[in-house]
């Protein structure tokens, strides 16, 4: 009597060979959510195996504390693009009595996965994602428990809902805009590309299907990512205009071939436009730059940014509203469920930062 439970839910995971939210909500009984006998059974016999003693649960900090509350997990703080995102949502919770947390996992996999599995112990009114989840498997899970939204591009194999943005879209409008002006030879500088930064991936691929579809030669198309130790080196609040500024650096030290720079987001891009000003050029005079996301900076009178908007603060509130639609279907009780599925359309937003491809006598590196 009086000692303390030895055996964890994180312990029955790692015997089973399931994820620490699966084995949580099964022995906690979740509503709402479902598994296989195999599982159901296999989780309770390691639990009794174990010796696992269920924790008391504090009713009050449990749940009423954070049952009104939607938690925001989002990369990184210091991108316009997220505190659009941020306040968009924050208004539209306040219509609904929502409260609303933000989280920065910074991308990395390991700090995804143990929000997850904290917020799983919670009554809350949901989570959202504004970024592509690394853990998918462990979404689609805990989105059985409660209202679940991604904002962006929707990864492969995921379950919940989702407020979209196909990115390939936004690449292709923006080549189509500078093969318009003549570019011929584009540069896309973007942050590390890792197979889960599909949005990083598909704003490229839109690229590339620009240049094929009015038949240039796609190896015209440069892609400069940095290594993920490089890369970790710069500060969070500094790393996407550091990387534009460092990648374009070097891309102009090289006698590059190309007109025109594309970042991966406005942050990127502004990077760019910094680099080439620094290296003695001017935009767009001798290199066009474009970016994404249309943050409130880009439309600076000193930046002027040519760019991609997709609506992120209707986004914002779209996803709440998913949210608090869920949640009122938990309520009636209705045996229909559904997964919702919302998608902006990009728009191209031309400013001074783009203009005629000027001619270059170099050769391709």
């Amino acid at each position: 009597m009086g000692k303390r439970n030895k055996v964890t839910t994180r312990d029955i995971a790692e015997y089973t060979g399931v994820s620490q939210s699966t084995v949580s909500m099964i022995l906690s009984e979740k509503p709402h959510v479902s598994f296989s006998k195999e599982t159901i059974e296999s989780v309770k016999s390691a639990a009794s195996e174990l010796g696992y003693r269920k924790p008391e649960k504090s009713k009050s900090s449990k749940d009423t504390a954070l049952s009104k509350t939607i938690f925001v997990m989002c990369p990184i703080l210091s991108n316009g693009y997220y505190s659009m995102l941020i306040h968009s949502i924050t208004e539209q919770a306040r219509t609904y009595g929502y409260n609303v947390f933000t989280i920065s996992t910074i991308r990395d996999a390991s700090l995804e996965d143990f929000y997850l599995n904290m917020l799983s112990d919670f009554e809350l009114k949901g989570i959202i994602f504004l970024y592509p989840p690394t853990k998918i498997a462990q979404a689609n899970i805990l989105s059985k428990q409660l209202p679940l939204v991604s904002i962006g591009d929707k990864p492969e194999g995921s379950r919940f809902d989702a407020v979209e943005l196909d990115s390939k879209k936004p690449g292709q409008i923006l080549g189509n805009h500078l093969i318009s002006l003549g570019h011929t030879h584009i540069t896309f500088i973007s942050a590390p590309i890792r197979n889960k930064e599909i949005g990083r991936i598909h704003r490229f691929e839109g690229l590339k299907k620009s240049f094929k579809e009015h038949g240039m030669d796609t190896s015209n198309l440069k892609v400069k990512s940095p290594s993920l130790a490089t890369y970790s080196r710069y500060t969070p609040d500094e790393s996407e205009y550091q990387n534009g500024y460092d990648l374009t650096m070097k891309e102009l030290s090289s006698n590059t071939a190309s007109t025109a720079f594309v970042g991966n987001n406005d942050m990127t891009a502004f990077g760019i436009m910094s680099a080439i000003i620094d290296a003695g050029y001017r935009v767009p005079y001798d290199y066009s730059v474009c970016g994404f996301d249309n943050i409130p900076l880009s439309s600076m009178s000193q930046i002027s940014l040519t760019t991609i908007e997709h609506a992120a603060a209707l986004k914002g509130r779209e996803a709440v509203d998913i949210i608090y639609k869920k949640n009122h279907q938990k309520e009636q009780k209705s045996k229909h469920k559904y997964t919702m599925r919302l998608e902006y359309e990009p728009e191209l937003i031309v400013r001074k930062s783009t203009g005629k491809a000027k001619q270059k006598n170099v050769t391709n590196n």
